[in-house]
């Protein structure tokens, strides 16, 4: 330990100041490529009886869209969290399809939407009455609902006619979270997600807020607005935030996810009540997942793109090309990744590209490999204090079986055959030792054939040496 401290001296004496990272607005590059669209409608096949002069059968089949809101993905098999409101939207299709077919079929000014009307007085009037839900025995509608669901992701091209996906879970409340699920498109488990947080917590100040207005684009990206809570962790905004943020979620939709500025992740879910705006907790959105059989998880592009991310903000774009490469072979349309290579590779090699954002011209690459040099000084130096301090002193002694465990990890050997015994002597020359008696052989054997936990870990994809821990390889994101 007493060699550790002067190296500790030095280093935090003469090392250069560390790169921050330039993160805007709490690193929205780490959450948009997670944010949806999702837009809501249900295909109605109905059926109008006329029994006047004979039975006839009228059939047709309409779309008609019920809505769509903000939405974010938790899980990269396609599982989206957006608000109930959004997927229910309060208007029941059967009405919509029954005033468009009766106008069709008796040829009636009839408006095509979700109101109930009248068709002057007498028989056609009580039909049009009968041909609304409820179905009952006397109706002379029937018609089935089929909900479409779509999903349009933050992609690269976009996709023009978005994903199909189905409702797991619906809250009890409009403002509460509802659970989707990409049903094709998803199958390869590579969609970008956000990172939910733990709980809500009772100190998160500045908040993101995100939403989508319309269907993704080039053009179109995840709007991302700031604002903050007063007091922290009370879930009510400041006054100069509380109507510019009213009026983004009712121009882009309910369901927009809520991400703590100080963490990058998500704390909960925005809806409009028009006047106002509510928040749902992430402790809602475990709940709403639970009961919908889901669980949110991040996949191995989001693995691979935080690694890149990290070399983007530092302005190592040189080091950052290769891991963006690597994201875009994984999910060949990330538009984040695909945005920050082009970058990266304009950059690279020019004044923008440093170590330490601020550094004079000539002396960045000095201080980068200082920098570099003097973080894995420390990261050396801390880990042998720590285990110099957690080690006991009895155990310093250097234990044989130890060291030659060691050495088996180090090098594999392989376990010698037993050499052949002697033959017993006759006679014993005291002037030099004789070999020792089986007998007095240690119990335990001086080389061991190494178990699996002795092996290191190496990703079986890229040959990269691979965390015990580490579900993903942090450099290819193969699973492990």
């Amino acid at each position: 330990m007493r060699t550790v401290l002067p190296v500790l001296l030095l280093l935090v004496l003469f090392a250069p100041p560390v790169a921050a990272h330039e993160h805007p607005g709490g690193s929205v590059d780490r959450v948009t490529p997670g944010a949806v669209r999702v837009e809501v409608g249900a295909s109605v096949e109905i059926t109008l009886l006329d029994d006047r002069a004979a039975l006839r059968r009228f059939t047709r089949t309409y779309t008609v869209d019920l809505g769509a809101g903000s939405g974010f993905t938790v899980a990269p098999d396609g599982t989206v969290v957006t608000a109930t409101r959004t997927v229910t939207g309060g208007q029941d299709p059967a009405v919509y399809a029954a005033n468009r077919i009766f106008a069709e079929y008796f040829e009636q000014d009839i408006p095509a939407d979700f109101a109930k009307h009248t068709a002057g007085t007498g028989d056609l009037d009580f039909r049009l009455q009968s041909c609304y839900p409820p179905e009952r025995s006397n109706s002379t509608c029937t018609s089935t609902v089929t909900p479409v669901v779509k999903i349009f992701p933050y992609v690269d091209p976009a996709l023009p006619e978005g994903l199909p996906a189905e409702v797991l879970h619906t809250g009890a409340s409009p403002t509460a979270p509802a659970v989707l699920r990409v049903t094709k498109g998803a199958e390869d488990k590579t969609l970008p997600t956000l990172p939910l947080a733990a709980a809500f917590g009772d100190k998160i100040a500045a908040i993101d807020v995100m939403t989508y207005k319309q269907r993704p684009s080039v053009t179109v990206t995840p709007t991302v607005d700031i604002a903050h809570f007063d007091p922290p962790g009370s879930r009510t905004l400041k006054q100069e935030d509380r109507d510019r943020v009213t009026k983004l979620v009712a121009a882009d939709g309910d369901g927009g996810a809520v991400i703590d500025d100080a963490h990058s992740e998500v704390v909960g879910m925005v809806t409009s009540t028009g006047t106002d705006i509510q928040f749902a907790t992430v402790e809602d959105i475990h709940a709403a997942l639970k009961e919908a059989g889901a669980t949110a998880y991040r996949g191995p592009v989001d693995v691979v793109f935080e690694t890149a991310l990290a070399h983007y903000h530092d302005r190592s774009y040189s080091l950052a090309i290769p891991v963006l490469q690597q994201v875009l072979k994984l999910r060949p349309d990330h538009a984040v990744a695909i945005s920050h290579l082009r970058d990266s590779q304009a950059w690279k090699g020019t004044d923008k590209e440093a170590q330490r954002p601020g550094a004079d011209e000539g002396g960045s690459g000095f201080w980068s490999l200082w920098s570099v040099g003097a973080a894995v000084l420390l990261v050396l130096a801390l880990g042998t204090g720590v285990l110099l301090l957690r080690r006991p002193r009895r155990e310093q002694r250097h234990n044989p079986d130890e060291m030659a465990t060691a050495v088996v990890v180090a090098e594999p050997l392989r376990v010698l055959p037993p050499a052949p015994q002697a033959p017993p002597l006759t006679t014993v020359d005291r002037s030099e030792p004789g070999p020792p008696s089986p007998a007095s052989a240690p119990a335990t054997p001086f080389f061991r054939e190494p178990g699996p936990a002795d092996r290191p870990a190496y990703c079986t994809q890229c040959g990269m040496r691979r965390g015990p821990a580490h579900r993903f390889c942090g450099f290819c994101g193969h699973p492990a």
